[in-house]
């Protein structure tokens, strides 16, 4: 997932996870007189799904065992909460029991490194910010997560951006007082270093003209990444250095070759999914003329090394140990991962917006030019 994405989808997971708790519960359970009453089915229900919120008591071991538990957790959430709006239609809670279900699966594909939603799920958020009977906190959350899901369409869809642009201005401007809202306008601000729409530069240049000193810093250094990024443009990309195995490599030998350099860490499950999707397309691509050098802006070498032999990375690997101070990174003003450039036979940059799942129709045909 990006790396600028991280201070909002922290807040994402924070903010909803307040959720389970009932906004607007049940007449109480007892009678005017105090009488106790019996709970009412979807009372009862409610209590069950508000157990499936409980996260484990069970400390795993080891990282598989980590993602693992988190994954059946946030399944039996998503279940729980499916079927307590399945069952139950009409009571105002199924809309909070909509939104929790939709923040299990968002929250389960991440952990996968699938960072986009699906079309069910992003109806289901659609449909509880439509909804008229549906909390003001709980549409809020699902306004947020909708626009979150913008962001992470970017490299698929370039025009997300200006999708995104639009609905985080909404956001800001219908919920200025929720928790994420200054952190989604940092967020929107960010997101302009990569956007490659007009609609972005004209608000880049708002945002440089911003009175707010740090807006207006922030602003300054996303223009100087862009500007960074117009300069590699311009002439074959330069990067040498020696690899994990203590081999030169230099892209001006590897001209006349496509080459796919990545930026990495092991600690990103979107980085290690994308990866994961790379390995098969090289040992099919590389015998035509295809390479990929790997950039870890890992800090822990060990942790690297795993990573690289688990998914049998079978191609050089630049490692310095300075994680997003990494050298080469730095140089790049490389700010997230994975970030995956695509050079062509002359040496050029061709695109960063790039997805594994796309990456071998991409790569024949600059095989063939």
């Amino acid at each position: 997932m990006k790396h600028t994405l991280a201070p909002a989808l922290a807040i994402l997971l924070s903010t909803t996870a307040a959720l389970a708790a009932d906004p607007e519960p049940a007449a109480p359970n007892s009678s005017p007189g105090g009488e106790q009453r019996l709970l009412l089915p979807a009372d009862a229900a409610w209590k069950k799904f508000e157990e499936s919120q409980k996260q484990p008591t069970t400390k795993p071991t080891t990282r598989d065992e980590a993602l693992d538990q988190a994954q059946t957790w946030l399944t039996s959430q998503q279940k729980a909460a499916d079927e307590f709006a399945k069952e139950f239609p009409k009571d105002r809670r199924r809309w909070q029991a909509k939104l929790i279900a939709a923040r299990a699966d968002l929250q389960s594909r991440r952990l996968r490194g699938q960072a986009e939603a699906p079309t069910t799920t992003r109806a289901q958020l659609d449909e509880i910010i439509s909804a008229g009977d549906a909390p003001t906190p709980v549409k809020a959350e699902a306004a947020f997560m909708r626009t979150i899901n913008y962001a992470t369409e970017f490299r698929a869809k370039p025009e997300s951006y200006i999708a995104f642009h639009q609905a985080a201005a909404d956001f800001v401007a219908k919920y200025p007082a929720h928790p994420a809202a200054t952190q989604l306008e940092e967020l929107d601000l960010r997101s302009l270093a990569e956007d490659p729409t007009t609609e972005g530069a004209a608000l880049l240049k708002k945002y440089l003209a911003s009175t707010d000193a740090r807006t207006a810093e922030i602003a300054k250094q996303i223009h100087s990444k862009r500007s960074k990024m117009e300069e590699v443009r311009q002439k074959p990309v330069e990067l040498q250095f020696t690899d994990t195995n203590n081999k030169d490599v230099d892209l001006a030998f590897l001209r006349g070759k496509v080459v796919l350099v990545v930026f990495w860490g092991s600690g990103s499950q979107q980085s290690l999914a994308e990866l994961a999707g790379i390995v098969p397309t090289y040992g099919k691509l590389h015998p035509k003329g295809f390479e990929v050098l790997g950039i870890s802006l890992d800090a822990d070498k060990v942790k690297m090394q795993e990573a690289v032999k688990k998914l049998g990375m079978a191609w050089p690997q630049y490692f310095d140990g300075g994680g997003w101070k990494n050298k080469i990174s730095s140089k790049f003003l490389i700010d997230a991962v994975p970030t995956m450039w695509l050079i062509d036979k002359k040496g050029n940059l061709r695109t960063t917006s790039l997805r594994s799942d796309g990456l071998e129709s991409v790569v024949l045909k600059m095989l063939a030019q």
